[in-house]
């Protein structure tokens, strides 16, 4: 046994069951994954924000409002494009403040938990570090603050608080939640005309530690949706509840001292839902909630309790059965020591709005607050339960199909799942819904909506905002399986030969063929359908077959389950691995011919060259060892002939002594044809090897003419150049 008496084969069985779930799911070809979603969704995320949470829609501006940590964003409906961001932190003396009272850091933000609309500007509220404050923007400039409200009654001052707000068509704001800075203050107001309309402070018989979720309006009423302890088994144990609690829009508050300030109209009744039987199983948590008001139908998701054993289930209830118990007995009690008992309802138009009760008939309608009568869902069960699993938020859609109307239901899991619910158009109260597709959105949601205009789900997550489209046809491939997928947004055009939406949205289209008649078929044949491809990430391949080792690549999967074939449905066709940017080491190319020689005769070389381009080394891979360039002597060449060398003359030699010591004489010098010596049949020099010349006794009475020749020859004074 283990500590909390339970065997330990029990938990085993649970562990079991829960891996077993697990698998079928995602075998299931209703089951999408993250990877498979990623090429149908939009994303819009900025760095450095976190706590994406409220969504407000303005579809007439084609535009939308996202609220983050310390800020807010306007984006485009279609594509979620950046069109504006509104910086909204808390000054530095009230997060200084925040945590000299005790709180952390992060909880020292300026969190959005209000963002509301009446058509021309949008109201905001913030926790402002647990001091809240509100303000009223242009809806087309939000960083255009047109006035700054005070807070408290219109925000939490906690981020974690679970409340709810809205404005009602007359432009009164009524707001659930804590109200203090401990949270031990919770309340229901209505904003007016400077007056604060609420419930009683501090008595748990009108609320008891409420946990709220949702709120909505009628023609005469406005309704609060949320869970508490049940003051009504107190003396039997602590329990949670879920309540719906109901007060009139001309509610305005009694007179004097009696209720003045506070509801005369407020009641609130259990909800019940549960699995029918002679003992029924109640799901008391009450976790979110979407109205449908064309339809007057009000569609939750409950729980069990935290510390039990994990279950949910999606109920829905008619506006008309929650008024029904409002119509009925109160439940009472005279004191705290009797026992819980019915009293008649004596003031039934005035909690029908229809009247105003005198001060004695106020005081005896203070006591009465909870209903006798639950209210009672629209089916004797559950419209859809799961074990194991918690649900969280939930959205609805109302689909034309091409024989009835049928109610799409989005339903959040807490481990990031969003399972697709339709709704069958069943009669009377057996009512069942179908799990048509599941979708992993892997993150923890904090917010989820649907848009009729884009038909798309939005869902918020601490990094970001998604918006899914409602209709994923394409996934099925064959007729067979489009007809037996029985999504409501789906049907085979018998034009294009595929799975799609109705053409131009016109479900009556006479070659789109549709038959809603029933839950998804599981057990017919599904044909194979590829996933997206996976990121491209590092691996190994064995590029040729004769290799012994394997090379560095980057590789890309898909697997064949979108969906999974079953029940003997075809393989898909093609690869499933892509490979790219593969390690490549260099491989040498064929060596070239051998080039011409060099020369024609004697000594000569010639070369031939190789490349590393078979194939050239590439991601890393290793260059080619060895020579590029080969070069030989071309042997088969006669020697060259010697060379001619033409003869040069060597410089003059110094002039010889004159020839005679008197008279006439002559003087020589000389070169010889060796500077170099004429070879190989080379020329003799040319010109003279020896150049005399003749000397004239001094005479000045030579004549001009004599002596000019002498000058020309380029002698000397008294020497004649011969």
């Amino acid at each position: 046994m283990l500590s909390n008496g339970l065997p330990a084969c029990s938990i085993y069985i649970l562990l079991f069951l829960v891996c077993s779930c697990s698998n079928i799911l995602q075998n299931d070809f209703r089951f999408i994954s993250s990877q498979d979603l990623k090429s149908s969704i939009t994303i819009f995320s900025a760095e450095g924000n976190t706590s994406y949470s409220q969504i407000l829609f303005d579809v007439s501006r084609n535009q939308l409002f996202l609220s983050v940590r310390d800020g807010l964003y306007r984006l485009s409906l279609s594509g979620l494009k950046f069109l504006e961001y509104a910086d909204w932190q808390s000054p530095e003396n009230k997060k200084i403040e925040c945590t000299y009272k005790g709180q952390n850091e992060e909880s020292c933000h300026n969190y959005i938990k209000v963002l509301l609309s009446n058509r021309w500007h949008i109201f905001v509220c913030g926790t402002n570090a647990f001091s809240p404050v509100c303000s009223w923007r242009e809806i087309n400039n939000i960083s255009n603050v047109i006035e700054v409200v005070d807070g408290i009654a219109k925000s939490s001052y906690n981020p974690t608080a679970n409340i709810t707000a809205f404005l009602s068509e007359n432009g009164e704001y009524y707001f659930g939640g804590p109200t203090d800075f401990s949270g031990s203050d919770s309340l229901i107001s209505k904003t007016a005309r400077n007056m604060t309309l609420r419930t009683k402070q501090y008595n748990s018989f009108w609320l008891n530690e409420p946990q709220f979720i949702g709120s909505f309006e009628s023609e005469k009423f406005v309704y609060f949706l949320f869970r508490e302890t049940a003051v009504e088994h107190m003396n039997c144990g602590k329990t949670i509840y879920s309540r719906v609690a109901r007060v009139c829009k001309n509610d305005y508050g009694g007179i004097h001292a009696i209720f003045k300030d506070n509801w005369t109209t407020f009641l609130k009744a259990r909800l019940n839902c549960s699995t029918s039987g002679e003992y029924p199983f109640y799901f008391n948590e009450i976790q979110s909630m979407s109205y449908v008001a064309t339809e007057q139908t009000m569609y939750a998701t409950f729980t069990t309790s935290p510390n039990g054993i994990a279950g949910s289930a999606v109920c829905s209830f008619h506006l008309s059965a929650i008024d029904e118990a409002f119509n009925g007995p109160f439940k009472y009690q005279h004191d705290m020591n009797s026992a819980w008992v019915k009293h008649d309802n004596v003031h039934l138009g005035h909690y029908n709005c229809m009247s105003s009760l005198r001060n004695n008939h106020l005081l005896e309608t203070s006591k009465y607050q909870l209903m006798d009568s639950a209210v009672q869902s629209t089916s004797l069960d559950p419209l859809y339960t799961s074990t194991l699993e918690r649900f969280t938020h939930i959205t609805v859609d109302v689909v034309d199909t091409k024989k009835d109307s049928v109610h799409i239901l989005y339903v959040a899991t807490t481990e990031g799942l969003v399972k697709k619910l339709s709704l069958l158009p069943l009669h009377g109260k057996h009512k069942k819904a179908c799990v048509v597709e599941v979708w992993q959105v892997a993150t923890s949601i904090f917010n989820m909506k649907f848009l009729k205009e884009t038909s798309s789900v939005y869902i918020t997550t601490n990094d970001g905002l998604i918006q899914i489209p409602s209709a994923h046809c394409k996934r099925h491939t064959s007729r067979a399986n489009c007809k037996n997928a029985m999504d409501p947004y789906c049907g085979w055009n018998e034009r294009e030969e595929s799975c799609s939406v109705a053409p131009f949205g016109d479900p009556h289209n006479r070659f789109w063929i549709q038959h809603i008649n029933s839950c998804p078929i599981l057990d017919s044949p599904i044909d194979g359908g590829w996933s997206t491809w996976s990121e491209w990430s590092p691996c190994h391949h064995k590029t040729w077959a004769n290799s012994d080792s394997f090379d560095q690549c980057l590789c890309q999967t898909r697997q064949c389950n979108n969906p999974q074939p079953s029940n003997g449905g075809r393989e898909c066709s093609g690869p499933s691995i892509a490979v790219t940017n593969c390690t490549v080491h260099g491989g040498w190319s064929d060596w070239s011919g051998w080039s011409a020689c060099s020369a024609t005769c004697g000594t000569a070389v010639k070369i031939r060259l190789r490349t590393c381009t078979n194939p050239a080394p590439a991601f890393g891979g290793r260059v080619c060892v060895g020579q590029d360039r080969l070069e030989a002597f071309c042997t088969e060449h006669p020697p060259c002939p010697a060379e001619a060398v033409d003869g040069g003359w060597s410089p003059w030699s110094p002039w010889s002594s004159c020839s005679t010591n008197c008279g006439e004489g002559y003087a020589i010098r000389q070169r010889k044809c060796n500077n170099p010596a004429p070879l190989n049949g080379g020329q003799y020099c040319k010109g003279k090897f020896s150049a005399p010349a003749f000397f004239l006794p001094n005479d000045d009475t030579l004549g001009t003419k004599e002596r000019s020749y002498r000058s020309v020859l380029g002698a000397k004074p008294n020497e004649v150049a011969v």
